[in-house]
């Protein structure tokens, strides 16, 4: 394996950071996941600041009671799934809980504030008092998130213009994390906003200042008996957590699972946590990946009853994955101590 390279980046030159809507979405909502953990100990350490503000609070609040229940009504469609396929082997139903996507979108709303508040501390910044003018003339002028034909960026435009006064009412810049493309374009059009795309930018920057030689470390980390294997049962351990999406020609296709065939390389590091005792990086795997599937083969047909219809199969792909690992590593055993695959999206085709 080819030496992995560190990711270039700089230390912190703002503690005040915001994170857009779309870098909770990508977490899936979830802020008790690796990298919200480590941005918390940052935050408890008065090293970061986190802001808010009252449009992504609404946003989120929107998305996340949606994705509660597509869960929800996805849970009973797999239900009929199954109970479909178990049809063939003379198998009894399955019986699920039902679950009440609104109570559970509510719930899940509450526990977000909730460790939003608690654990991350969030100050909120208002931006649904910003005057529409001054929103407009932004418009009008096309420039950035206006500055694509036909772009209705609004909230963003209100979100941008909340944060450039907070900055310069307290005479701060801050961070503004998105990886959406339009928005930080808007934020790097004002002196006082630093664009990021990734939380873990903000990891990497608040470790850049770090005691010890980072990068050798890492060096002996990589080198070090066992770390391929270390790494292996590590993204294996949490294939099951991924959503698989399937694009290709088979027919009414259910993703089975995934299994590991190989790490070709790890492509780069970020240093996301380092103390006396160990240090967490967040690794760009290689990777390739099985998918198995299960769909129907309408040219196959088959005689049940007198009806005529396709045949259920079963087969697999070959995938090329670039996943997101993070791994604790104890700096005394250079073993791993903590592991999590970051990366829970993943296109086969």
């Amino acid at each position: 394996m080819t030496k992995p390279v560190r990711n270039p980046t700089e230390p912190l030159r703002t503690r005040h950071v915001f994170l857009d809507t779309e870098v909770y979405r990508r977490a899936g909502f979830n802020i008790s996941n690796t990298p919200f953990a480590l941005l918390a100990t940052q935050i408890k350490d008065g090293r970061v600041i986190l802001h808010v503000t009252d449009i992504t609070l609404a946003e989120i609040q929107r998305q996340l009671k949606e994705a509660a229940q597509a869960a929800a009504a996805e849970a009973k469609r797999l239900t009929r799934d199954f109970n479909r396929i178990a049809q063939l082997t003379g198998e009894d139903n399955v019986t699920v809980r039902d679950v009440d996507g609104p109570a559970l979108g509510e719930r899940a709303w509450a526990g977000f504030i909730d460790a939003l508040v608690k654990r991350l501390r969030s100050q909120t910044v208002p931006a649904l008092e910003i005057p529409a003018r001054a929103v407009f003339d932004r418009y009008f002028a096309g420039t950035p998130p206006f500055d694509r034909r036909g772009s209705k960026e609004f909230p963003d435009a209100f979100v941008v213009e909340a944060l450039v006064r907070y900055c310069n009412n307290n005479d701060v810049s801050m961070y503004v994390v998105s990886g959406d493309a339009a928005l930080r374009r808007a934020a790097a059009e004002c002196d006082a906003l630093l664009p990021l795309e990734r939380i873990e930018d903000i990891l990497a920057a608040a470790t850049a200042e770090a005691g010890g030689d980072l990068e050798a470390i890492a060096d002996d980390i990589f080198a070090a008996p066992g770390f391929d294997d270390q790494l292996t049962a590590a993204i294996q351990a949490d294939l099951d957590f991924v959503d698989f999406t399937y694009y290709g020609s088979l027919s009414d296709v259910s993703i089975l699972g995934g299994e590991l065939d190989e790490v070709i390389s790890v492509d780069g590091y970020d240093v996301a946590a380092f103390d006396d005792t160990k240090i967490g990086l967040i690794l760009q795997a290689n990777t390739i990946l099985t998918v198995r599937l299960h769909y129907v083969d309408e040219t196959e047909l088959r005689d049940k009853d007198d009806d005529i219809i396709p045949t259920e199969s079963e087969t697999s792909v070959h995938t090329h994955a670039r996943l997101k690992v993070y791994v604790s590593i104890d700096l005394r055993t250079l073993r791993f101590m903590e592991t999590e695959l970051l990366t829970r999206d993943l296109i086969v085709e």
